[in-house]
């Protein structure tokens, strides 16, 4: 026998072609049989004698080859090994073995072991699992081949037949994890276990998980069982059953989706999302599922999803509700049909360079969203809005298309837009006095650009009709269907523009800049709006008349910037920013006969004031008050700033140091080689307006004022208000005085003004890796298009299950939002006068904390201070059980009152083993 022991860190590989230690080629290795049998001495090597070449043959010459033939024990690859410890081979038996953290690697196939044995005779390999001082695996055998992983107590695999034993071995297979006493891998793909437990707990001693004696298992595709039950905890449920089937496919594969049982006060009993899912092929597939409950509710959604790689991909949902609370005879019986449709596509940039589709539609009947069973979100959506486009830039040419089709809807009003279809051909800004081969700076006039736009819009807005009304049209047979009403009310529209620009050079040493525009544009129109006062409201009639409106305005605008700086003596730095703006316009009145001037006559007072009306704005259209006439020629003027501090960095910090947030955003500024950070005291805060010289009175337009800011990067405060210049009267109408003439000094009225005010607390991540994690994995889902369609779901999801969101990584948070809102009584006596004045508020708040690492409470509502009541109010709890969630949400407060209790499996093959629990009561009158 020889014996040879490597130390030291060693790795070797173990065929003869490839560099290796000579004397693990020693001859005594290999049996004179073998060489026999692996090298016949005839034929076995063909040489052609490059002397007998013909002088023809040397013009093209040949490359000498030979064949070698190779035994057919022979494996067909190099076999790799290294040990940390040592290698101890036996040159008589052929075999080695490897100690500490051990490594053998064949083709796809690494194993890693504290002890490895290989035997190069009989092409098989033995490892084992090691041990702590209490008798507990401190390290498994752990073996990978291809997208396959197995970790074993022990093994023996041989190498040319993939065929192997295992005892001990805990497998995944996607979601699930297998752990068997016994496993024999018969071929690359099948196994056979025996003592065999499937879960979806990754520990080595799951919580929970279904045993069965003997088992086949098909790699990543199915797994069989003869007798299975249930296990918690290590206790076995007494709950058999003959034989169980566990799905191992990756990806996508039909089936049934599992309802989910609900009680609600108004509809009963119920299923909720009762449905199948089907696999079409590579390209679609569909899901199909509704709900169902006993007092008669039920609804209905097909949703296919549909990709192809590198060009396009996306989604469809289309539902029908029948919605019935109570029964006939209940004075609050309710009854009606609605229906839902969401679309989402995308196309990739790649497939068409230049050309782009796209889509987000999403509307319903008006009455949709308050009907949605157990969905405080949606039942208070009151608004949707819908767009299709189309667009094409030409890449070698100025040119640009875009073609688009829009909806919106207001569900409190009833009112449906449809704007279909418009377009916008577009002509980029041209350079015509620009040379083309540019030699030196550009002079001014080379800067004069002119572009060209013409476009086509519509509108058809109409009203959706309530059951109950329209049964009594139809009864008065004054009913019209939607296409007839749409019809009725369409209004369309062509515009064509030229915009000229001009870019001159600064002046006063560059500290002003200048820029001179000027444009034309006309608007073909199909309505026109005639108006008349009765009594005290003004009342326009359409009509289909053809009519046509030009524009066309002028103007130079004049841009700088000053700054000022104040030091102090600590070395702390001020610097104001004001940045004036002032532009010089003219716009003529080239659409007088277009306007209409009513006079409005209060009959309290008896006193007249004049509008205007835009006839060519259709029905509904506000009035053009004195101030803003239809023609302008003047000046329009504003102030911009912002207020900055430079203070002294905390010690410690760097240069380039930044503070960031725990979503990885920079917070305030880096510090400069001086140690010093820049804050921002103010963001901005400035004042707007503009005076009309052609105005017969009230030149002066109404001051607009903002500010904005963020209070030690953490509190959001924004503030924006309406100055009127001029005196008002009884009514609240402003005059033709200004507000300063002949009494003391005042600027004028604040007529409205909002504040609204924001901030949001949070602990340090305790892992701040796991933080940066779930943030990328949370802006992916948000910003895939194959997620539009279901992200207003999936947010209505969220918010009414919370508990199921719950971020253990974040020990508590606290977001605050509060809101303040004065308006003073509108201008504009008749039907525009009963605005309300005064002063609203309200605030909404949520917050999360964990009450032990496992337990975490969170609370969400809104409050307000007008009514001094909670509008909405929903509180959560949540338990981490490792492999299993458990979540409780009650909704005490509002019209649509909540509870729900979940306990389920994380993971989401086991989806539909969950116990769940829902109640939900409705708190309102019926809906008409």
């Amino acid at each position: 026998m020889i014996l040879i022991v490597v130390k030291k860190n060693f790795a070797i590989n173990s065929r003869a072609d490839v560099d290796a230690p000579p004397f693990f080629f020693m001859k005594d290795t290999i049996p004179k049989k073998s060489i026999k049998d692996t090298l016949p001495g005839k034929d076995t090597i063909k040489i052609t004698d490059s002397s007998k070449l013909t002088t023809d043959s040397a013009k093209k010459p040949r490359a000498d080859t030979f064949s070698l033939k190779m035994s057919k024990d022979t494996l067909s690859g190099p076999v790799k090994y290294y040990a940390q410890d040592s290698i101890v081979g036996f040159m008589d038996s052929k075999t080695m073995d490897l100690y500490g953290k051990a490594k053998t690697e064949y083709q796809d196939m690494t194993l890693t072991a504290p002890v490895i044995s290989i035997n190069q005779e009989k092409h098989m390999i033995s490892a084992k699992a090691g041990r702590d001082s209490t008798g507990e695996i401190s390290d498994y055998a752990d073996m990978k081949q291809a997208d396959n992983e197995f970790k074993s107590e022990h093994m023996e695999y041989n190498f040319k037949t993939q065929q192997g034993i295992t005892k001990g071995t805990i497998t995944q297979q996607g979601d699930m994890f297998v752990h068997s006493d016994i496993v024999k891998k018969v071929d690359e793909r099948t196994m056979y276990s025996q003592g065999t437990f499937f879960t979806t707990c990754n520990l080595d001693h799951p919580h929970f998980g279904f045993r069965a004696r003997k088992s086949k298992i098909i790699n990543k595709k199915l797994a069989v069982t003869g007798a299975i039950r249930p296990e918690f905890d290590s206790v076995p449920i007494p709950v058999y059953l003959p034989f169980g089937i566990f799905p191992l496919y990756q990806g996508r594969h039909s089936g049934i989706l599992s309802p989910s049982f609900e009680r609600n006060d108004v509809q009963g009993l119920g299923l909720s999302r009762l449905g199948y899912y089907k696999v079409i092929n590579d390209n679609w597939d569909v899901q199909v599922y509704g709900n169902i409950y006993s007092y008669g509710s039920w609804s209905g959604n097909i949703q296919p999803t549909y990709r192809k790689r590198y060009k396009y991909q996306g989604s469809l949902n289309f539902g029908l509700q029948a919605t019935k609370r109570n029964f006939k005879g209940d004075p609050d019986y309710y009854s009606t049909k609605t229906y839902t449709l969401n679309w989402a596509h995308s196309s990739d940039s790649r497939a068409r360079p230049g050309t782009n589709f796209s889509a987000n539609v999403n509307m319903s009947s008006t009455r949709y969203n308050e009907n949605i069973p157990n969905s405080n979100l949606m039942n208070f959506n009151n608004t949707a809005g819908s767009s299709i486009t189309y667009s094409k830039t030409w890449q070698d040419k100025p040119f640009s298309l875009t073609v688009s089709a829009n909806h919106n809807q207001n569900n409190a009003a009833r009112l449906v837009t449809i704007n279909f279809p418009n377009a916008a051909f577009t002509v980029n800004t041209l350079y015509p006095l620009q040379k083309k081969e540019a030699v030196g700076p550009k002079k001014w006039y080379e800067q004069l650009g002119i572009g060209y736009q013409v476009g086509f819009q519509t509108a058809a807005p109409f009203y959706e009709y309530s059951d109950s009304v329209k049964a009594q049209l139809r009864r008065e047979g004054r009913y019209r269907g939607v296409f007839q009403r749409m019809w009725d009310t369409l209004q369309f529209n062509g515009t064509q523009s030229i915009p000229i620009s001009l870019s001159l050079p600064p002046i006063l040493g560059g500290a002003v800049m200048i820029s001179p525009s000027i444009s034309y544009s006309q608007t073909f129109m199909n309505r026109r709006t005639k108006y008349e006062f009765i009594q005290d409201t003004v009342i326009g009639v359409a009509s289909n008349a053809m009519s046509l409106r030009h524009q066309m305005s002028m103007g130079i605008s004049f841009n700088s910037a000053l700054y000022g700086t104040y030091k102090f003596k600590n070395n702390t730095f001020i610097r104001h920013v004001i940045r004036p703006t002032v532009a010089l316009s003219y716009t003529p009145d080239l659409n007088k006969d277009n306007y209409q001037k009513v006079t409005v006559t209060d009959k309290k007072t008896g006193e007249q004031s004049v509008y205007y009306y835009d006839q060519l704005a259709g029905i509904g259209a506000a009035p053009i008050s004195i101030f803003t006439a239809r023609k302008f020629g003047g000046i329009n003027f504003g102030l911009d700033n912002n207020l900055e501090m430079k203070v002294r960095a905390k010690k410690g910090k760097k240069q380039s140091d930044a503070d960031t947030a725990a979503d990885g955003t920079v917070t305030s500024s880096k510090v400069d080689e001086n140690g010093f950070k820049k804050v921002r005291l103010i963001d901005g805060f400035g004042i707007t307006s503009s005076y009309n010289m052609f105005a017969d009175s009230m030149k002066l337009s109404p001051f607009s004022m903002y500010f904005r800011t963020n209070l030690f990067d953490k509190i959001n405060l924004s503030a924006n208000g309406t100055i009127m210049p001029y005196r008002l009267d009884a009514n609240g109408a402003p005059t033709k005085y200004y507000a300063w003439e002949g009494r003391r000094f005042n600027i004028g009225t604040l007529t409205n003004a909002s504040v609204s005010l924001s901030t949001s607390f949070q602990s340090k991540p305790k892992d701040a890796a796991k933080a940066k994690q779930r943030q990328e994995a949370i802006n992916n889902q948000m910003n895939d298009p194959m997620l539009q369609g279901d992200r207003q779901r999936l947010l209505e999801y969220m918010q009414q299950n919370p508990a199921e969101f719950v971020d253990f990584n974040t020990q508590w948070s606290v977001n605050v939002s509060y809101s303040l809102t004065y308006t003073k009584p509108s201008s504009i006596t008749g039907s525009y006068a009963s605005r309300y004045n005064g002063i609203t508020s309200s605030s909404s708040f949520s917050g999360s904390f964990n009450l032990t690492p496992k337990w975490n409470f969170s609370v969400n509502g809104y409050y307000d201070f007008a009514t001094n009541k909670i509008q909405t109010f929903s509180m959560a709890i949540s338990r981490d059980l490792h492999c299993w969630q458990l979540s409780v949400n009650v909704t005490p407060v509002g019209i649509y009152r909540y509870f729900n209790f979940t306990i389920s499996p994380k993971a989401g093959i086991l989806q539909d083993l969950k116990i769940n629990r829902n109640r939900s009561f409705y708190n309102g009158g019926p809906s008409y």
